[in-house]
């Protein structure tokens, strides 16, 4: 009661209760699936907040976190060469999350990924040339769009859901 300032229900069983709680999260576990990746631009307009970020900076992991907190969240990947849905910029800033990585980490996560699949570790993807110019992409469009942003290194999920309950004015207990 002390740490999270609530006052408990005492009934037994109560977190196994099928309440309005419980579908609300469910609803929002559903919403991250359905817009994950940037699937359908109509998401970004009804999240409560969109995660950017290049290949491999956590955004669907993040989103299914956050979507537990009963958060409507949409991810976009930020591709080189592909053209940002208009809907980004219609979006108020606060609700925009940029992740972001250290190029190093995300080096060696792609070369990882690669060799887990059978595959040539060494291609445009994990290219540290292609890496910084991905990353400088994307650091140019959160200062165009004003968004809070992340560095994912050496976080976890935990850690960086964390931050953008800060950032968003969210008490993760009320939730």
């Amino acid at each position: 009661q002390q740490t999270t300032h609530m006052t408990p229900d005492q009934k037994i069983g109560a977190q196994h209760s099928l309440n309005q709680k419980y579908f609300d999260r469910i609803s929002a576990m559903e919403f991250a699936v359905m817009y994950d990746d940037g699937k359908d631009p109509k998401g970004f307009l009804e999240a409560d907040v969109v995660l950017l970020g290049v290949s491999r900076t956590s955004k669907t992991p993040l989103s299914l976190f956050l979507a537990n907190k009963n958060l409507k969240v949409a991810n976009l990947p930020l591709v080189p060469e592909t053209h940002i849905p208009k809907e980004i910029y219609e979006i108020d800033p606060k609700k925009i999350i940029g992740l972001t990585n250290d190029p190093s980490v995300l080096n060696e996560i792609r070369r990882q990924r690669m060799i887990a699949y059978g595959l040539n570790p060494d291609t445009t993807y994990s290219n540290m040339d292609s890496i910084n110019k991905e990353l400088e992409s994307a650091q140019a469009l959160y200062k165009k769009l004003g968004c809070y942003v992340i560095n994912v290194a050496h976080r976890s999920i935990e850690e960086t859901a964390a931050l953008i309950l800060e950032h968003l004015g969210i008490d993760d207990y009320a939730k």
